[in-house]
């Protein structure tokens, strides 16, 4: 991915990680389109197995509690290719009622 095009992705999900948004630079990071993964995908589809076990648990808590959590994590294209990325993801709320999360991820290099 050359530096001068790299995509900022948004994603957005509900309490249950069911994709609810899926951005245009999402779909060129990921490479999925927006109709494969709205309603159908789970966020923990772009994670590492580990990651999912480990860390998606902790990130989405630290996210509901401090409203943001936000460091460099390794990610899972549709082609089965991983990346690093600076994910920073934000607690969805209606009032004080956690709805959901979004998630921007900043491409920092193919692995």
């Amino acid at each position: 991915m050359s530096e001068e095009n790299i995509p900022i992705s948004g994603i957005a999900c509900d309490m249950t990680g069911s994709i609810t948004a899926f951005g245009k630079g999402a779909e060129e990071l990921f490479g999925y389109t927006k109709d494969e993964v709205i309603g159908k995908g789970n966020v923990g589809m772009f994670h590492t197995e580990e990651n999912v076990k480990t860390l998606v648990p902790v990130l989405l808590q630290t996210a509901i509690e401090k409203g943001v959590w936000e460091d460099e994590v390794e990610l899972v294209r549709k082609d089965g290719s991983h990346f690093i990325a600076r994910l920073n993801v934000k607690s969805l709320k209606d009032g004080d009622k956690p709805i959901g999360f979004m998630g921007t991820t900043h491409f920092v290099k193919d692995i």
